[in-house]
């Protein structure tokens, strides 16, 4: 990638960055949180597991383990936010940011996203509405692809955003 590549759209990837480097280190809290439980930081762990349970159930049926003690958030959250941060990272890729930048793109990122996040919803109400329990399989699915969509939504806002004030710093 040459300087002046770079230089162009340097404000979106350094937002862009430390937004991806703030939910890679909100992961690694969740998974950190059960190894200091089974490792006994005591408090540590509870003040992981509290900031989490600010955003998440917690569910032990809808959760995944590590050493035995399950992870800050439940699968489908771990899986959004997963997602969110792998999804993001294609942002950083200067053929998929000139495609999203198209005029037209622009018709298809609300369409894509809110279809991304369809499947968590209907999941999500049918165990709200019905007696049936989705797997956590088909939780880290729905969840995955909701934080694809939000990957999209926000990068495309951030990189619009971003734009608008290169253009008024020039």
């Amino acid at each position: 990638m040459s300087h002046e590549v770079f230089k162009e759209d340097r404000i979106f990837i350094i937002s862009w960055g430390v937004f991806l480097g703030l939910m890679a280190f909100l992961v690694m809290g969740i998974l950190i949180a059960p190894l200091l439980k089974t490792l006994g930081v005591s408090g540590i762990s509870r003040f992981l597991y509290g900031f989490y349970h600010l955003g998440c159930h917690q569910l032990d049926e809808r959760s995944w383990f590590i050493c035995s003690a399950k992870l800050g958030v439940c699968v489908r959250c771990f899986a959004t936010y997963l997602f969110l941060i792998i999804a993001g990272a294609a942002f950083f890729i200067r053929p998929i940011r000139e495609w999203i930048q198209r005029r037209w793109f622009l018709r298809l990122v609300l369409p894509l996203s809110l279809g991304l996040f369809f499947p968590l919803l209907v999941d999500g109400l049918f165990q709200l509405i019905t007696p049936w329990e989705s797997t956590n399989l088909l939780r880290f699915i729905t969840g995955g692809l909701a934080g694809a969509g939000t990957a999209l939504l926000l990068g495309y806002l951030v990189l619009r955003f971003t734009q608008k004030v290169e253009a008024s710093i020039r």
